[in-house]
């Protein structure tokens, strides 16, 4: 797997919201929630209800695409990150306590949780950071293509 840039990484370690966009059919949806990263596995841990409609669209269509953004008074000084590539519940009780002790690093608040724990594993990244200069990106995908 090829490793996350440096730039890439210092930015989803200082945002915590997603937007998160599904599809099954012909239908599209987009719902908010939040993440913690795992660099280890570059993967982003959610929690989310099997009822929602996100969780049941992805049920049938496990991927999905979004985006993280901040929201700066200042738009040169604007960055964000694309996203795309599988989810899945974690159903496996080694697998899902290790997402929950990431997402608890990041959110100490959530102690008792009763929504299933998913991984959004990362294909593919597209990092825009205009701090940088106007037009900045950066291209990442998993496999190295």
């Amino acid at each position: 797997m090829k490793p996350l840039p440096a730039p890439i990484i210092g930015f989803l370690a200082r945002h915590r919201l997603l937007s998160l966009a599904v599809c099954y059919g012909d239908v599209p949806w987009a719902a908010n929630a939040f993440f913690a990263f795992d660099e280890q596995d570059n993967r982003l841990v959610m929690l989310s209800g099997r009822g929602t409609r996100h969780s049941e669209m992805l049920l049938a269509n496990r991927y999905a695409a979004g985006t993280i953004a901040g929201e700066p008074r200042d738009y040169s000084v604007a960055s964000g990150l694309q996203f795309y590539g599988p989810a899945r519940i974690l159903e496996d009780p080694r697998e899902r306590e290790a997402a929950l002790a990431i997402y608890r690093r990041r959110f100490p608040r959530v102690l008792d949780v009763s929504a299933p724990a998913w991984e959004i594993k990362l294909l593919q990244v597209k990092y825009v950071d205009d701090v940088q200069g106007y037009g900045t990106r950066l291209l990442w995908d998993r496999h190295g293509n």
